[in-house]
């Protein structure tokens, strides 16, 4: 049941917005604040918990908590976007108020976040869709105000705003409607983000899907969370956020379990650990839960690779798919599938289909083919703080080594200049230095005080960077509140990319928004082996003690610095044939050298038949390097030979 509660509106907020109606709004608003008590309530609007621990930080970029009277949000300033956004929706909450004739820019955000712009849509073919939608605040003029500000809006297709999303949100509002007078606690939002834009160098990201997860609470008095047992229903829905998608939504009911493996969040915290893990395993309208997948290995492959495909309930596997493409699969135990990349397929992601209803990947698999095709994009290359311990004159390694790197990537790790000092007590979760104290970068470049990093790929490859996605800092009141990025491509000069700032002294860091970099020619479609080199110059600084780190601002082991881009398949190799060298056989142990182009992979094959011939790959390495078979076997004979990989 609800408590009566004042409608609090931001007038000022509103009347900044430029427009017209943000005046008529805020007026309303502030009249209705004055004389008009509602049924919504701030406390309502996330009774099922935080799933992914949201804090009112305005140094955290990723994820930070807005709690409104008609909804909470986690919004991601590096989207432009909510992740999240939940509400608690009854009867009352529908009333005749019309919509609103216009989206608010969110003034309300803090200072150092971008703040969207409704226009920052016009022509990019996506509807600016709500997630907390406008039917489900028409008790007041005000409350419908506040679900237009651009905060609580994500780019979808118009085929999934206008069809299948509207058509859930009408059937959730004829539950509440109905005679059982249902209260609903809702909770919904986008997952599977690559790099892409709703504009060319514009700022929201695209989504591939959007989820949605209803929980349905009978009537009754006190908190909705005192009347949820294992026995409430749990609607969610997972759907591609595409064009020509089904309006229909019972095609896409999956369950909060397999949400929760998209996004990483954690859902019905709120709730006792035995309730919550109950409703989180349910699909509406189904008895045996749904297959749910976790992951595959590897993440590319050409065309008859085998595919390892973990997860769970997979023993009813009826088809598995890649990018659409169904193929030929063994169901190995209810955790793991083994299958076949199909001849035809493109990447795309990998399902898995029972009676009970299909599991969609969250990660896309990479098809190889003969050459111009793209086997990786994501993350490049990343670093995680959290190891780093910190302490008198520790401020982390240098060479300090990258966390992840993609396939065919070499990635050179974290290196400080030499003018950058080490002395004194670092931080816990951080890396860098001191001594940033130059007045300007080309003072600071010549002392050698700053921070490099290097990139290249493998032959047979080129390499594209898109964007430094993920920039984590921190420094002392003292330290650089100024830098510089910089590229450098083989030998050649060092070029500026963007100045940096470095605005908060706070201890628990600050983040740059992500640096976009797919308009600069010379870092696209870098050939092999060429070296690229990034150079972060810090500045300003003032005092020698003063200290500047690459910081674990999440607090997690999550990355906090990453570049990201594309691995493209070459059209020609230049990789030379594999030989061997230095075979041995001794003490039941064969040994030999695969020799060929330095650096380039080769892939080991082993058959016991030639006539047919069953090639199984046992080692894919870098030449040189040797190949050693231990406990070879007394009978039958085994065929080896190497071939250029991919």
């Amino acid at each position: 049941m609800r408590r009566p509660a004042a409608v609090v509106i931001d007038c000022g907020a509103l009347i900044r917005s430029p427009s017209l109606w943000g005046l008529r709004a805020a007026l309303i608003g502030f009249l209705l604040a004055q004389s008009v008590p509602a049924t919504i309530d701030a406390t309502l609007q996330m009774q099922l918990g935080n799933p992914s621990g949201a804090i009112t930080d305005t140094n955290n970029h990723d994820h930070f908590l807005i709690q409104r009277t008609v909804e909470a949000i986690d919004y991601s300033d590096n989207l432009g976007e909510p992740n999240w956004t939940a509400w608690d929706l009854t009867a009352p909450d529908i009333g005749t108020n019309d919509r609103s004739p216009v989206f608010f820019t969110d003034t309300n955000l803090p200072a150092n976040f971008h703040r969207v712009n409704p226009g920052d849509y016009t022509g990019s073919d996506y509807d600016r869709g709500h997630m907390c939608p406008s039917a489900d605040r028409t008790d007041t003029r005000a409350d419908n105000d506040l679900v237009f500000f651009m905060s609580n809006i994500i780019p979808q297709a118009p085929d999934n705003n206008q069809g299948i999303w509207g058509n859930f949100e009408s059937y959730c509002r004829s539950l509440v409607q109905s005679s059982n007078n249902y209260e609903l606690l809702i909770i919904c939002g986008p997952s599977g983000f690559n790099s892409a834009k709703i504009n060319t160098n514009g700022y929201v990201s695209i989504p591939q899907y959007v989820w949605k997860i209803v929980v349905v609470v009978p009537p009754g008095a006190g908190s909705a969370t005192n009347r949820i047992t294992t026995t409430n229903r749990v609607i969610a829905l997972k759907v591609p956020n595409t064009n020509g998608v089904s309006t229909t939504w019972e095609d896409f009911i999956t369950s909060a379990n397999q949400i929760q493996v998209d996004t990483g969040y954690t859902f019905f915290t709120a709730l006792p650990p035995a309730v919550a893990a109950a409703l989180r395993s349910k699909v509406d309208g189904q008895t045996n839960p749904p297959p749910i997948i976790y992951g595959f290995s590897p993440t590319n492959g050409s065309a008859g690779a085998t595919v390892t495909i973990t997860g769970t309930n997979f023993l009813q596997a009826s088809q598995v798919a890649f990018g659409g493409v169904g193929t030929t699969f063994n169901v190995d135990t209810i955790t793991q599938i083994t299958a076949t990349v199909p001849t035809n397929a493109a990447t795309g992601f990998v399902s898995v289909t029972t009676a009970s209803g299909t599991a969609i990947s969250t990660n896309t698999f990479t098809v190889i083919n003969n050459g111009g095709t793209t086997v990786y994009s994501g993350v490049i290359v990343g670093w995680d703080m959290s190891t780093l311990t910190g302490g008198a004159n520790n401020f982390g390694p240098s060479p300090f080594a990258a966390t992840t790197n993609a396939p065919h990537v070499i990635a050179g790790g974290l290196v400080r200049g030499t003018g950058v000092a080490t002395s004194g007590t670092a931080a816990v979760g951080a890396w860098g230095g001191t001594t940033f104290t130059n007045a300007t970068a080309a003072l600071a470049v010549a002392s050698n005080r700053f921070a490099t990093f290097t990139l290249s790929v493998t032959n047979g490859y080129t390499l594209s960077i898109a964007s430094v996605s993920h920039f984590d800092y921190r420094r002392s009141s003292t330290g650089p509140d100024s830098g510089v990025l910089q590229y450098q491509v083989g030998s050649g000069a060092f070029v500026d990319i963007t100045n940096l700032s470095y605005p908060s002294s706070a201890s628990s860091g600050g983040s740059i928004a992500p640096i976009d970099l797919s308009g600069i020619a010379a870092l696209q479609n870098v050939p092999a082996n060429t070296n690229l080199t990034f150079r972060i110059v810090n500045y300003n600084g003032t005092s020698s003690s003063g200290t500047w780190y690459i910081y674990n601002a999440a607090g997690s082991t999550a990355l906090d610095l990453t570049v990201q881009g594309t691995i493209t398949q070459s059209t020609s190799s230049t990789n030379a044939a594999a030989t061997f060298s230095s075979l041995q056989f001794t003490n039941n142990q064969f040994q030999f050298t695969v020799n060929g182009t330095t650096g380039s992979n080769y892939v080991v094959e082993v058959t016991t038949n030639l006539s047919p011939a069953n090639w199984v790959p046992v080692i894919t390495n870098a030449a040189p390097f040797v190949f050693i078979q231990s406990n070879t076997p007394s009978s039958a004979p085994q065929f080896y030979r190497v071939r250029n990989w991919p």
